[in-house]
């Protein structure tokens, strides 16, 4: 069966099914189009609002309130790296905002009772060598709860790229916005996130295989997907793919691989068959035994982890592993001031010593908490 897209009535973007808001522009999919033609782009927008402020133009009121809607919804001026998604809203938000620009909703906060704050940095890289760049990535927040995406596509050029970003526009739809319970994330059970994890990450995989079934240019398309969620002092991974999760302590100087590469090669090296040395020159080294797009019939894993002051996770696709070992990681991440400048440096070591793949990485921050004045 064909994936049944959502196309939005404003800008015309083929959203997921259960997308409540529109990826692209952020429209609210469940209200009657008012603003026709808008195609989203960021100087019509702007150009349409400054002409109403400088000439003292009058629109029918809810005409100008959906372009000041959709201005809400544009990337920030200043952003450095990828933006941070309101969970309540869909606004774009600068990563280190500590409330939504469009809502007010508080985004990264302080958590009150371990005494914890948490800042992420995103940021994804085309390599050295591929002309196009078939990794999604993606930031989110609502009261102080992160999630966190890489999904690496595979397949080839469009093929990869439409995976890879199913997935992220799949999960947003299953968490996204008051109808899909952003509201309660922070009071839900471990249990309960986990499932709903799961089950995102389900949808997005049943997504990306009734696309390709529907469209013969895209068999074999198929995606990673690593999503993380943090929370007060727990982390919760749910994993399929070789991309991975580090957790680094910064007091102490060691690094742990949190998750489990579903690659035959990782298989080989777990079996004693090979070493870690033989397995970076592989024949089947990009091979998966598990990836969304290869059946409905998909596990996912679950890792669960207590975070500290000072412990930094590190998400990434192969892309990164490929180039940079995990000494470096720890190195840069703990030298680095903020996530920003972790996954710039990250991103040009790897760029620097090859740059074969598509190069994505995510780092968290966890910090003690600012005293109260």
């Amino acid at each position: 069966m064909a994936l049944q897209m959502r196309k939005c009535p404003r800008c015309g973007h083929d959203n997921v099914p259960r997308a409540t808001f529109c990826f692209q522009c952020g429209r609210n999919l469940d209200d009657p189009p008012v603003v026709r033609g808008l195609q989203g782009t960021g100087k019509l927008v702007e150009d349409a609002l400054r002409f109403i402020k400088e000439r003292g133009h009058t629109l029918e009121p809810s005409l100008v309130e959906r372009l000041r809607e959709a201005k809400a919804k544009l990337p920030p001026d200043d952003l450095n790296g990828e933006p941070l998604t309101c969970l309540h809203c869909g606004t774009l938000n600068n990563p280190n905002a500590q409330s939504c620009t469009n809502c007010k909703t508080a985004l990264i906060v302080p958590d009150e009772d371990f005494n914890l704050v948490v800042r992420a940095g995103a940021r994804t890289n085309v390599g050295q060598v591929r002309g196009n760049n078939e990794d999604s990535l993606s930031l989110w927040a609502t009261e102080g709860v992160v999630l966190a995406l890489i999904a690496d596509g595979m397949g080839g050029a469009a093929a990869g790229e439409e995976a890879s970003r199913l997935t992220v526009e799949a999960i947003q739809a299953d968490f996204l916005g008051e109808l899909r319970g952003s509201q309660d994330l922070q009071v839900l059970s471990e249990n309960e996130l986990t499932r709903r994890m799961v089950e995102s990450i389900l949808d997005a995989n049943r997504a990306v295989v009734e696309r390709a079934h529907g469209d013969v240019s895209r068999k074999g398309m198929g995606t990673t997907s690593t999503l993380v969620l943090i929370r007060g002092n727990r982390a919760l991974i749910a994993h399929v793919g070789d991309s991975r999760v580090y957790l680094v302590d910064s007091k102490e100087g060691w690094i742990n691989q949190v998750t489990d590469d579903h690659s035959f090669v990782q298989a080989l090296v777990a079996s004693g068959h090979i070493t870690p040395d033989q397995a970076k020159q592989h024949p089947m080294g990009n091979v998966l035994y598990r990836a969304l797009g290869q059946s409905l019939d998909l596990e996912v894993d679950i890792y669960t982890r207590y975070l500290k002051a000072g412990d930094r996770l590190v998400i990434c696709s192969d892309g990164l592993t490929r180039h940079v070992q995990p000494a470096d990681i720890s190195r840069l991440v703990m030298e680095a001031k903020t996530p920003e400048e972790a996954t710039l440096d990250l991103i040009d070591l790897a760029n620097a010593r090859g740059g074969e793949d598509n190069i994505s990485v995510i780092v968290i921050m966890v910090d003690e908490a600012p005293a109260k004045p």
